[in-house]
């Protein structure tokens, strides 16, 4: 075959492949949710299996039943009566919110004695915030309506598409079994078709899989502790432990403030209220006991694990959730993890075209050599 036929049928494979390529996608399109969140799934239980196919010896489909079935069992079923209870007791807890606030006198509130030394301080060191002018209660009403609104709203969504997540869950079942089973020979096919040498592989899909692994250990599993703890100490004072500690689950991936957004104003509506000794509790709870959680456990869960500063963790996720919606929590790290890497690569490939052209500091010799 002469080199103008050559490069005519490498074109024309080209443009086949990627029309098909193209076309695969749009019928994948509906499950690419599903396909990537059965993959993290089972590269997260890998390990777990890796011990039941010792156990099953050569019934591989066997193991795979097994892993599926504790992954179903441990994971997806909690997960749908969590989020049943969580919006069940959100709309109680927010109507109970919402009646707490009309029954407030804020006037009264703000004249009582041990109030009024602070209120004064405010006025006099901030004379263009006048706290007695502000319209709080219209305005918390008015948020605890919105919030009580986008509960109902989102109930309503979940008990309307039963039969949709139903289907979405039948499927992710399907695709966690074939990807337990079969991922081994999936992923040792993608590396034969990439272009790329074998470190490179190597590189790119430990960085995928460790970014994948860090948001789940690094933020949910923390979450998940930090809201329990939370809970805990709401329960202690008397507040609804189950949705306030999950919402304060969810406060935690925010950075810095984290947990204290709801803590806080809890405790200082306590305080304002008469009860300062729960409100003083609740404060040190919160300060010591829950926001030290994450400062424990995240260098243990985070060992080897994915390099990404909290900066970019957070804007990913941030990013992530505009895009994609819930789901850019774990696809917007996954998208600048693999960004990173990728960088990483383009600059040790030309590193020396780099360094000529100065677009990147090339290592500067030390005070003891001199340059060749």
């Amino acid at each position: 075959m002469n080199k103008e036929r050559r490069q005519f049928y490498s074109t024309f494979l080209l443009l086949v492949l990627t029309g098909a390529l193209v076309l695969a996608f749009l019928v994948l399109r509906p499950f690419v949710d599903i396909l990537i969140i059965g993959l993290v799934l089972a590269a997260l239980f890998r390990p777990v299996h890796r011990r039941i196919a010792g156990l099953c010896g050569p019934r591989v489909t066997l193991a795979a039943l097994v892993t599926t079935g504790l992954i179903f069992s441990c994971l997806i079923i909690p997960v749908f009566f969590f989020l049943g209870a969580l919006l069940a007791q959100g709309v109680q807890s927010v109507n109970a919110l919402q009646a707490k606030l009309a029954t407030t006198d804020f006037n009264a509130l703000f004249s009582h004695e041990s109030v009024a030394p602070y209120l004064n301080w405010v006025q006099e060191h901030l004379p263009f915030l006048d706290i007695k002018k502000l319209a709080l209660q219209a305005d918390l009403l008015s948020l605890s309506k919105n919030a009580g609104q986008i509960l109902l709203d989102s109930g309503t969504t979940i008990l309307g598409n039963v039969f949709v997540l139903t289907m979405n869950f039948v499927i992710l079942i399907f695709v966690l079994f074939f990807l337990i089973r079969d991922g081994e020979a999936m992923l040792g096919y993608a590396r034969y078709l990439l272009p790329l040498s074998t470190d490179q592989e190597n590189r790119i899909f430990r960085q995928l899989d460790d970014v994948a692994k860090s948001v789940i250990l690094g933020a949910f599993v923390i979450a998940l502790a930090q809201g329990a703890a939370g809970g805990l100490g709401l329960f202690i004072v008397g507040v609804q432990p189950f949705f306030w500690g999950c919402m304060m689950g969810f406060a935690s991936l925010i950075p810095v403030v984290g947990t204290a957004i709801i803590w806080l104003p809890v405790s200082l509506y306590l305080m304002l209220t008469g009860q300062w000794q729960w409100g003083l509790f609740l404060i040190g709870w919160g300060a010591v006991v829950v926001s030290s959680i994450d400062s424990i456990i995240r260098p243990i869960l985070m060992q080897n694990r994915s390099k990404m500063s909290t900066f970019w963790v957070f804007l990913s996720i941030i990013g992530g959730i505009k895009l994609f919606g819930a789901l850019g929590i774990l696809y917007g790290p996954l998208v600048l993890g693999f960004a990173m890497v990728m960088l990483s690569l383009y600059g040790e490939d030309y590193r020396h075209v780099l360094d000529e052209r100065n677009l990147v500091a090339a290592p500067r010799p030390g005070p003891d050599k001199a340059p060749q």
